[in-house]
């Protein structure tokens, strides 16, 4: 049956200060509070069926990684694979000794690096063998090459008078010799010309006074630097100077003349008195503005009134004329989509459901007892409404709650259904006919 505690909590809390809050989240108990949220339980075993499937088995430390299908399945019995025999080899330890200490360790050590090229070729403490046959005594009881007594000529200065002899009367230098070592070996005299000996006579040019090459029938310089430069070149033809007035004005107001004062734009100064002063006054004639003027302005009320184009658009084709009373925007309260069948934490959206700032500031009595606003706008039967007034203790005969319910009713547009705002409304109505009692809304 349905009573009024089915619009309640099943118990009444007095130690919580603010019950008509509703806690966020899912609550599994009425009474649950922040203790029992953070109370952390201990975390339940994945049960042995299960947990083939799960990711930390598959990756546990220690553990064979088999497929969850065969997971479950019984092992062979071993042994398994074939048995392998490995041939000995060089240890470590081999390999970690020093050069041997004794001479039979040193004589094997040779012999086991004969095989080496650089054993041959380069052997320790001997030149590199090329495989040259040197003859017996060679290069150790007599020497290479021949012998020519160079040390007793040495001192007798006789490599030196070979090279550069001085015993020898001084060569007249004549032009045959001259000629020669010109051809063959280029030395000219300092400041020589290189003579090719052409035979003259018979081009019939003196290359005395001759002048070989082009000769320029107009004598043009600085041909370069005019390209560059067509200003600097007086016979070709000059364009046009134009040149900019406010260059030319700044020009004429920044140039000093001797023995006149500088144009500054104003003109011809006329003759002035002797007691003019130049510059601005400081007080001008009338009346001037205060303080209070400047912050409040003295615009007519021509001026306040608000622009023509305020509120439409200055983008030709986009100036249509919005209808009379239009809101553009989405509502903040989105009455006009329905409420989703389940709600969510994350959803922030208001669809007007909710208590408003009235209510969160002085919310109502039965909110203490866990009532809100949605449980006295829902729709019930004639029987549920019966019943709450029932136990709400109101006394309420049954000629006169029908009466007050068939008002109700037509109120809200039901037939056998009315919620209780509307019932309690009707009952004041009805209460202010019969005992001439003012309705307190």
């Amino acid at each position: 049956m349905f009573t009024v505690s089915s619009l309640g909590r099943d118990k009444y809390d007095p130690n919580n200060t603010s019950p008509w809050i509703r806690p966020a989240g899912v609550s599994t108990a009425v009474q649950e509070s922040a203790k029992d949220a953070l109370t952390w339980q201990e975390r339940p075993q994945t049960p042995p069926e299960q947990k083939k499937y799960r990711q930390s088995t598959v990756h546990e430390p220690g553990i064979i990684v088999r497929h969850y299908g065969a997971a479950e399945d019984p092992l062979p019995e071993g042994p398994f694979g074939d048995k392998t025999k490995s041939q000995p080899g060089e240890s470590v330890s081999d390999y970690l000794k020093g050069y041997p200490n004794t001479e039979i360790g040193r004589w094997a050590l040779e012999r086991s690096e004969d095989v080496y090229a650089s054993s041959k070729k380069e052997p320790l403490g001997k030149g590199f063998v090329r495989g040259y046959k040197i003859p017996d005594g060679l290069g150790t009881e007599r020497p290479f090459g021949v012998v020519i007594d160079a040390k007793a000529k040495d001192r007798g200065n006789q490599a030196g008078t070979i090279i550069f002899p001085t015993d020898l009367p001084p060569e007249e230098e004549n032009e045959a010799t001259h000629t020669m070592y010109v051809r063959s070996h280029a030395a000219y005299a300092p400041g020589e010309q290189r003579r090719r000996n052409y035979d003259w006579d018979k081009t019939g040019v003196n290359p005395e006074d001759h002048r070989f090459g082009a000769v320029d029938k107009d004598d043009y310089r600085e041909g370069v630097r005019k390209a560059l430069q067509p200003g600097l070149d007086q016979t070709a033809p000059q364009p046009a100077k134009v040149a900019s007035k406010l260059h030319e004005d700044f020009k004429l107001s920044a140039t000093d003349y001797l023995g006149k004062t500088r144009k500054l734009g104003t003109g011809e100064r006329p003759q002035l008195p002797p007691d003019h002063a130049f510059g601005m006054p400081s007080l001008r004639r009338g009346p001037e503005p205060g303080v209070e003027k400047l912050l409040h302005g003295a615009y007519t009320p021509e001026q306040q009134q608000p622009d023509a184009d305020l509120g439409k658009s200055l983008r030709e084709g986009w100036r249509n004329i919005a209808p009379e009373g239009r809101t553009f925007g989405v509502p903040s309260i989105r009455t006009d989509i329905p409420l989703p069948k389940a709600t969510s934490v994350s959803n922030t959206i208001n669809y007007g459901n909710e208590p408003d700032a009235l209510q969160l500031l002085r919310p109502p009595r039965s909110v203490e007892r866990g009532i809100h606003e949605e449980h006295y706008m829902q729709l019930r039967p004639k029987d549920d409404v019966r019943e709450l007034v029932k136990e709400a203790d109101i006394e309420m005969d049954d000629a006169t709650f029908d009466r007050v319910f068939e008002m109700a009713a037509q109120a809200d547009g039901e037939s056998q259904q009315c919620c209780l705002d509307t019932f309690f409304r009707a009952r004041h109505h009805d209460l202010s006919r019969t005992i001439q009692v003012a309705v307190p809304f």
